[in-house]
This record gives C-alpha cells, structure tokens and sequence, in this order.
C-alpha cells in the first residue's frame, strides 16, 4: 500500500538490524546498496576496506528513479539511510504528496551515542563508518527539525503502521457498489430502492467511477457529495488516474479521458479543487468483519488474503493479481487458501462473463453497466449476503460509441501534422503526408489515415480501407524473426495486384453510390476509376452495388487496374477491377472473411481478389517464401507484383517480388535520366539487366525522334526487350 516508513538515525543505531528483525528487508531502498553496484569496495590506508562515495550525484539520482517507481506502483517502502537532515525529509515528504502515500518516521535518534559508536565497531569492516562522521552526525541532530506532516513513531511502535481489521457489525447492512463507469441514473436507482442512503448502513464503492458511460458529471458530483460522511469508502480504480492527473493540471492518462470524460467535466464546470479533495478520500481496499465473517474488498481482486494487506502493493489491489485474464484462476485460489470465514468481494474485471456470486465467498461486481448491462451490488447483513442487479437503462449504445469514436478520431488526426485533411463538404479525407512517408513517421493516427473518409457533421465513417500495412523487413515488427515469433497459423497468401486502391460506399446524403480513391473523389484518378467500374460492373452490376451498400455498412475496396491512364510496373492485357475486401464502415478497423467477400462479389457480379494458397506452418511459408522471391518466379506463368499475407490472427504483411521491385527500381531511374540525361553511379547499383536497360535508355532519350513517357515502364520493358531480341 501507498505508505513509506524512513529510517532516522546516525550509523550503528540499529536502522538496518531492526529492517532484518522485522521482515522488511524486500521492501527496503539502501543508498550503501546502490554504492556497491557503482564501486567496488574501496582500500584504505589500514588495509581495510570501505564502500565508496565517489560517485554520490549518480547514487542519489538511481535511488530516487528507483524510489519513484515504486511509488508509481503504490508499493510499501522503507528507506535505510540516516536522514538526519531536515532537507532529505522535506524532499520525501513533497513525494510522498505527489504520489498520495502515508509517511512514517522511525526514531533511532534516541539512542545514544556512545552504543551507536559500540554498534557501529561490531559490525563488519566494510560497513564501518568513520567515527568522527557518527560524532558529526549526532552533534547535528538537535537543529534538524521533522517536517509537520510526518507522523514519528519509536521503532516498538511499528504496529501503528500496519492496516487493521476494523468492525462493521453495529451497521444494519453493508452495500458494496461495483463499477460505476458514468452511470448516474441506475446507481440512483439502487440507492432509492434501498430508501435513500442512511446513517446506520455503510457505503462500500469499488472504484472505476468514470468513462465509457454518459453520466460522468452526476456521478462526480454525488460523490464529492457524500465523500465526508463516515459511514462512506470510496475505493480507487484504474480509471481514477486520469481524474487525478486532471485535477492536478494535466489532461489525463487514457484517450477515453482526454477525449470525452475531461470534456464533460469541464462542460459541467466541475471543480478540479473539488476532484483532488475528493481523490485524497479514496481508499485502497477494504478490511473488515461483520459479525463471524471477515471481507476484502478491492477493486481488482486478490488471490489470497495476505497476512499483513499493507506490504500489498496498491497496483495490484486496483489491477487485481495476475493479469486482466487471470481473474477467474485468482478467484479459485483464493477459494482453496483463504480460512473458510473470509470473504472477497471485488469489480473492474470478468472476462468469463461470471455471475456476482462467482463461489460462496466470493463475489464479482463488474457487469458490463456501461455498455447496457448492471450495476451490481452486495448487501451484507444480519441474515447474511445478498447479491443485486439493476438493469441500466441510460448508456452509450453501440451507435452513440460510434459516433464519439468519430468525434475523437477526428479531433486527434487533425491535431497531427503527419496527417492531411481534405474537405468534400461534410465529408473529409485523411491520409498520412508525403513527408511522413519519407519519414516512416508511423503512429496510431498515421497508420489508420489511408483512405478514410468521415462525415464530420454526423460523425460517421462515410468510407474507409485498410489500416496502411507494410513490407516484409520494412518495419521491426515485419522482420523475418519477429514474423517467425508471431506469424498465427494458418496463414492466408493472396496475390497482390498492381494498381491504385478505389473506394464504394453508400453516401447516406445524397442516396447514392461514394466513389473514391485514397484521397479524392473528386480527382482523376477517381474518374477514371468510376469509369472503369461502370463499365466492367455494367448498369445492372451497379444497382446491385446500389442495393448491397445502402443497406450494408460497409465500403468496398477495389484494385484498380488501369492500363489506358495510368499503368503501373506489372503489364496486364486489360484494365481490370478487382474487389479486395468488404470493410465495415467503422472506426475500429474490421472486414468481412475471404469467404464473405467471395459471396457478395459474385452476387454483385464484379471479380475479386485471388487467394494463391494458405500455409498451415512456419516451415511451409518459409519454403514458399524461398520459392516465390526470385527475379525469374511467375505466378501461373504471370507476371505479378507479389502477395499479400494474412495470418490467422488477421495481421496483413506484404511481399513484393523481386521482378516488381526491380522494375520499380527502373521506373525511377528512367525518369532521373529523362530529366537529367543520366543517373549518379554513387548511388545506384546495378546488376547486368540493370546496367543494360539505363544505357539503352540512355542513348533513347539523347538521340532524335519522339521520346516515350518515362513513367511508363511498360512501355519501355517493351521496347527495351524488343529491341534486345
């Protein structure tokens, strides 16, 4: 728990002996440890040796990163040094209000100085101070006052530190509260029902009282309201953090705060004084009895009841023990270890979807209350334990989610310079910058910016593609070992087409077909596309598409293959458009199966994606990987540009082949030599075909007659060939 005990006395007065005797030696933070870790023992002059103290800036400024951290994590600490200065005290003092923790002083200083000096020669000789520094210290003792704030207490006193079982029973009921989440109306709902809140009943809230519902302001409110009264506990959960960090001038730790909740609170003109006030009423857990029944309560749950709940660490009673997972394997240990008149109650996770009485000891408060499901609570009285639910009929449905998703998503994407915006009147465009690109300048925000379109009127998304995936080597995570850890199997080979990504959905506004490429349903590249769509569709393939996207959600993602307007590296015979996938017209990113998208592409009557073959294990892709990455492969006696790999899992990674990437490589050295008249060797190796093709091209370009398009590789692949033959 959130508490910090700071030995205080000069050397040999017993500080680390009395940290041994008690146990606290894993929870203690020595400055000696640290000196040791910097520099080995040092020689003196009589042959002995001493810890060092050379490098003193580098061991105070580890220990207060380690002493941080821990506070970080609300562990108990004790801190094993002299402390005899005012100034060191005041420091962890300001710390320990930073990080919310109970601070304890443990006197030595009464012992006196001629024991300290005995002690301090019986101990071994590396740990032996100097004795005109113990002298010196002692000497400073009366002029270094403990700051106020600073509870200090005898070293037999150590008892008063240590959580107690307080006694319940003279309350007529106990009510435990589970997560809230912003849901004002149903947590009112069940005080009402029970006739308000009395004075002889006492009031267990289990913590994570805001985000994801849309009542944060009341619920904030109330509880500023009731946090004095005595027969009120208002534990902490996970989601508090951010209230915390809010009130004390930040903006909050999660996105779902910072986009939404903090607004709320603001709009509302709720108090961040207020909200800190409230925040320092919180407490970490819960122990009392009740009658012959003993209950922990947290918010997270813990696998067993721990002999002494102060060395807990507050993470792990707002987390829980073990992971989010772990919650029901938690519970069942607790069932086999804890006496059989202990009781748990706890919230904040159920990912088995468990009643509120998991077993007869234990119960679970989480259920789902922000998403429509139930508050849920526990009554402990005289007639023994009493699970309730209430429906809440107040909550963010999954349409009203949507559009906040939205909201948020377009708040953040234009707040990111690596991200472009394009307006098409309620509709916008999003897609990563040229220089993020160049840059590799890839985040949350940039990787979803490809060919999205929301309706920033009725925060809706109006189309969208795929989330940008990448090359195979591209990006640490597509690395031939990272794929080989985390490749799920079996994995999906589909092959890659060559041409530029056009987008059909449904455009709610002007009922009727939107359709885009990546960035422009108004460029040309957009036109040619529709063009070409309406062609190979037909008109009846069209309506079809007309009557499937009015009534689906979604947006269909084409290749399209445009060999008249705009040919890329791979020849085809015709311009094609080729369906790819069905995505669902939703923020977080999803798409139908290849099966799905199959069906719908023959009942719409276009053509679609290709799957080559699916690998079932890592030795099978590898060995098709060696098969397949060669100048000379061809897929079915075809040219392609390479494939596209999904993994069970439904992680994308590309390989281009070597004959697309190496005809890719021509296609810019054909327009440096057409601008240019050549190309700088320093930068450009070449094999022989290399080498060959830039001198033909070379001499095309500075001889007479008419010069071909240098963007054209098709063009010169042909004539280049032709001309070898």
């Amino acid at each position: 728990m959130r508490t910090l005990l700071i030995m205080r006395g000069v050397p040999g007065s017993g500080k680390s002996t009395w940290i041994e005797e008690n146990g606290l030696k894993p929870y203690a933070l020595c400055p000696d440890e640290i000196r040791l870790l910097c520099c080995s023992p040092l020689l003196q002059a009589d042959g002995t040796e001493c810890i060092g103290g050379n490098s003193e800036n580098t061991v105070w400024k580890v220990f207060l990163q380690m002493l941080k951290e821990r506070m970080r994590h609300g562990a108990f600490t004790v801190i094993d040094s002299t402390n005899i200065r005012a100034e060191e005290l005041r420091r962890y003092k300001k710390l320990c209000e930073e990080y919310r923790y109970r601070v304890y002083c443990v006197d030595f200083t009464q012992v006196p100085l001629e024991e300290a000096k005995r002690r301090n020669l019986s101990r071994e000789p590396l740990k032996r101070v100097p004795e005109q520094v113990v002298e010196r210290m002692y000497r400073g003792l009366p002029g270094q006052k403990i700051p106020s704030g600073i509870a200090v207490i005898r070293p037999e006193e150590l008892e008063r530190v240590w959580l107690k079982k307080i006694d319940l029973s003279r309350y007529r009921r106990i009510h435990h509260i589970g997560d809230l989440h912003g849901c004002y109306t149903v947590l009112q709902e069940y005080l009402n029902g029970q006739g308000g809140m009395k004075e002889d009943e006492f009031y267990i809230f289990l913590g994570d009282y805001i985000d994801r519902g849309i009542e944060n302001a009341e619920v904030i409110r109330f509880l500023i309201s009731i946090a004095e009264r005595k027969n009120v506990l208002l534990l902490e959960g996970n989601h508090e953090k951010s209230l915390w960090d809010w009130a004390e001038g930040g903006e909050g730790r999660s996105k779902e705060f910072r986009l939404h909740t903090r607004r709320v609170l603001e709009k509302a003109e709720i108090d961040p004084k207020e909200v800190r006030c409230l925040y320092r009423k919180f407490g970490q857990c819960a122990y009392y009895s009740y009658g012959d029944r003993d209950f922990l309560v947290t918010h997270g749950g813990l696998s067993i009841l721990p002999e002494n709940l102060t060395l807990v660490a507050t993470e792990q009673m707002i987390n829980g023990t073990g992971e989010y997972a772990d919650a029901d394997r938690t519970v069942e240990t607790f069932e086999k270890t804890a006496p059989a008149s202990n009781y748990q109650i706890f919230g904040h996770r159920n990912p088995s979807g468990q009643p509120v009485r998991m077993n007869d000891r234990v119960f679970n408060l989480e259920g789902g209350v922000e998403t429509g499901g139930f508050l849920r609570c526990v009554q402990v009285d005289g007639d023994g334990i009493h699970p309730v639910e209430i429906k809440n009929p107040v909550w963010l449905t999954p349409e009203l989610r949507e559009k906040q998703a939205v909201e948020d998503a377009v708040i953040q994407l234009r707040a990111d310079p690596a991200v472009a915006e394009k307006r098409f009147g309620n509709i916008s465009s999003f897609n990563f910058t040229r220089e993020a690109f160049r840059e590799k300048d890839w985040n949350e925000r940039t990787i979803q910016a490809r060919g999205l379109y929301l309706d920033t009127v009725q925060n809706r998304v109006a189309a969208r593609a795929y989330n940008k995936f990448f090359n195979i080597g591209e990006r640490p995570e597509t690395r031939w070992s990272a794929l080989q850890q985390n490749l799920r199997f079996p994995v999906s080979c589909y092959v890659k087409e060559n041409g530029f990504l056009g987008l059909v959905s449904w455009d709610t506004e002007k009922e009727s077909l939107f359709i885009t490429t990546k960035t422009d349903p108004e460029g040309i590249a957009a036109l040619w596309f529709r063009e070409l769509l309406r062609k190979k569709a037909g008109t009846d393939g069209i309506r079809r598409m007309e009557d499937y996207l009015e009534a689906h959600p979604v947006t269909l993602v084409f290749e399209c293959v445009d060999m008249e307007h705009d040919p890329h590296v791979i020849e085809y015979p015709e311009s094609r458009v080729i369906l790819l996938d069905i995505v669902c017209n939703c923020m977080e990113y999803e798409k139908y199966s290849y099966e799905q998208m199959r069906e719908t592409a023959e009942r719409l009557g276009v053509e679609h994606k290709e799957l080559a073959c699916v690998l079932p294990d890592w030795k099978a892709f590898a060995d098709w990987y060696g098969q397949v990455n060669g100048k000379d492969y061809t897929y079915r006696g075809q040219r392609i540009e390479g494939f596209v790999i999904e993994d069970a899992a439904g992680r994308m990674v590309k390989l281009k082949g070597a004959y697309y990437r190496f005809w890719k490589q021509m296609r810019g050295l054909a327009r440096e030599i057409a601008e240019k008249g050549g190309i700088d060797r320093r930068h450009v190796r070449l094999d022989a075909e290399g080498e060959a093709f830039c001198s033909w091209l070379t001499a095309l370009y500075q001889g007479e007659g008419e010069k071909p398009e240098p963007r054209d590789i098709c063009e010169l692949r042909r004539k280049f060939l032709e001309e070898r033959r």
